[in-house]
């Protein structure tokens, strides 16, 4: 991809207002059509967890995402209740979610917990990179992405922000969907927000090849619990205010 490409991205990105209120109707869809989107027999289940986990509860950082973020509780439970539960962590992920349905789920709960959080953490475009109807171009997905971090920044004006690179889709480090998701990652290193930290851990999880390294990954997308780990070193001298 050549630079003249991402300078024009980046200026369109930068174009509107930090805290701009909406997105047009292909990145934000009306409530109706969430459910159409996210149809799998475990999402309504899901999503009542993590409603229970948020609506009134003291929140010290607030994990936003999908499938991969939804498993701090799986295969990163081992972290997440020695590292992260102490810090009164809410998971707000559900496998399966897209930065529109991200969005949705935002605006239908309000994010209202009972404190605002200390920090954010906000993993989001897997789902649109992949094998889901629509596979959106890179400047489409990270559209999504920054509204969602516009959004909680907007929600909870004195929490950080740590905005996550998009981790590896596929072993293959030349297939299509892995340089999608580092398109969005070289524009997602553009974005320019406030009280905001990028972080990356994929050359953790990488080999210098790009192929994964052994052991971080249980398929082509979702991390292990030495996944996990890496993730955890990564996120802690931040939250712990090293970073």
């Amino acid at each position: 991809m050549k630079a003249p490409f991402f300078l024009a991205v980046f200026l369109f990105l930068s174009s509107s207002s930090v805290f701009a209120e909406k997105l047009p109707v292909e990145v934000v869809p009306d409530p109706p059509d969430v459910p159409k989107m996210n149809t799998q027999h475990w999402v309504p289940a899901r999503y009542k967890v993590v409603r229970e986990q948020l609506l009134g509860k003291e929140c010290g950082i607030l994990f936003v995402g999908d499938s991969i973020t939804e498993g701090w509780e799986r295969g990163g439970a081992e972290y997440w209740k020695k590292l992260f539960l102490p810090m009164k962590a809410v998971n707000f992920g559900v496998s399966g979610d897209r930065t529109e349905s991200m969005l949705w789920r935002m605006e239908d709960t309000k994010l209202a917990v009972k404190t605002s959080p200390r920090y954010c953490v906000l993993l989001a475009g897997t789902n649109n990179i992949g094998l889901w109807k629509g596979q959106q171009p890179a400047a489409q997905t990270v559209k999504g992405i920054r509204e969602i971090a516009v959004r909680l920044l907007k929600k909870f004006p004195e929490t950080r922000l740590i905005l996550m690179e998009v981790t590896p889709y596929g072993p293959d480090p030349h297939s299509p969907l892995r340089r999608r998701q580092e398109e969005i990652n070289a524009l997602l290193r553009r974005l320019e927000l406030p009280r905001t930290t990028i972080l990356s851990i994929n050359e953790k999880l990488l080999n210098p090849d790009g192929t994964f390294r052994e052991g971080m990954f249980m398929d082509k997308v979702h991390l292990t619990g030495k996944g996990y780990q890496v993730w955890a070193d990564a996120l802690l001298p931040l939250l712990n205010g090293e970073g």
